[in-house]
């Protein structure tokens, strides 16, 4: 498991996620629902991750890391 540093706190692990995971839930959602659902998001976030000095959150990302020699 790679922890990729993201600067921003927990909005930046938001914005991460706006582009993927979070697109079909906000999708069903009207423009006045969005902002209410991504409150309580954040606020679950909150619960899960560490702010770090600096305003940095490490995201655990699965990468697969791969060293070839010959």
């Amino acid at each position: 498991m790679y922890h990729h540093p993201l600067e921003g706190g927990i909005d930046a692990v938001i914005e991460w996620f706006k582009g993927s995971a979070l697109r079909p839930f906000l999708a069903k959602l009207d423009a006045h629902e969005q902002p209410a659902f991504l409150d309580r998001y954040r606020e679950g976030l909150r619960a899960s991750y560490t702010v770090l000095d600096g305003d940095v959150v490490l995201l655990p990302f699965p990468r697969v890391f791969i060293v070839a020699t010959r």
